[in-house]
């Protein structure tokens, strides 16, 4: 875990990165726990509330950064990495917009007929879609998945460009667990309160795949300007 040299960043800094998705976890916990702070644990998971406008910035951001960066340095880039770093920026604004159902809350402009018909909640998303609807979980395993994966590819010289940092593992851990448990509870009903108490949370979960997308770059960017551009 301690990377901090290959991504010239301070061990405090490795540290407080590799902790604050279990510190952010815990405080969101203890929020629901206590009676006097459920209800705002709540409101903040609601839509258009701050951690969904969080995650909104943190995808759009980091799309664009990743897109300027390539655009920057693409002389002093392989081909693979352009089109990798290209397509996962792209796909980030992609969710982003998605987060906010492309402006519909923001510009309250109406949601096509033909479209409302197969959108479960009458919105412009593409999440929300008849087969789509109800199993994020799956996405979110994935991702978790692939973060795992990422840092495995570290270990090849050759995707040592466009792998995870382990640092990032308590990260893609939380949500692959939280997308296993969403996708048992599917399956083998605990509780009304507790399937609750998980679709709340998943707004959380995507909070940390976004704030995971903007310091994979971050981070990546950092090590390509001292490995690449210094020579």
């Amino acid at each position: 875990m301690i990377n901090y040299n290959t991504y010239k960043i301070t061990k405090k800094t490795n540290n407080i990165i590799l902790i604050a998705p279990i510190i952010m976890s815990i405080l969101m916990g203890l929020l629901f726990i206590f009676p006097a702070t459920s209800n705002f644990g709540f409101w903040l998971l609601e839509e258009n509330s701050p951690v969904e406008l969080l995650t909104f910035f943190l995808f759009i951001i980091g799309g664009i950064y990743g897109i300027r960066f390539v655009y920057k340095h693409k002389k002093d880039l392989e081909i693979y990495v352009r089109i990798f770093y290209t397509l996962f920026s792209i796909c980030l604004i992609l969710i982003a917009m998605e987060e906010i159902a492309w402006g519909q809350w923001f510009f309250h402009f109406e949601t096509p007929e033909e479209w409302s018909k197969i959108n479960m909640q009458g919105e412009t998303t593409l999440h929300n879609l008849k087969g789509m609807q109800g199993h994020s979980e799956v996405l979110r395993i994935i991702f978790g998945l692939g973060g795992g994966f990422g840092i495995v590819l570290g270990y090849f010289s050759k995707f040592n460009k466009i792998s995870v940092p382990p640092v990032l593992f308590t990260w893609f851990l939380i949500i692959f667990c939280h997308g296993v448990i969403d996708f048992i509870q599917d399956i083998i009903v605990i509780s009304s309160k507790y399937d609750f108490a998980i679709v709340k949370t998943s707004e959380f979960i995507e909070l940390l795949i976004a704030g995971s997308s903007f310091l994979y770059l971050w981070l990546n960017f950092k090590k390509l300007r001292s490995e690449t551009f210094s020579n």
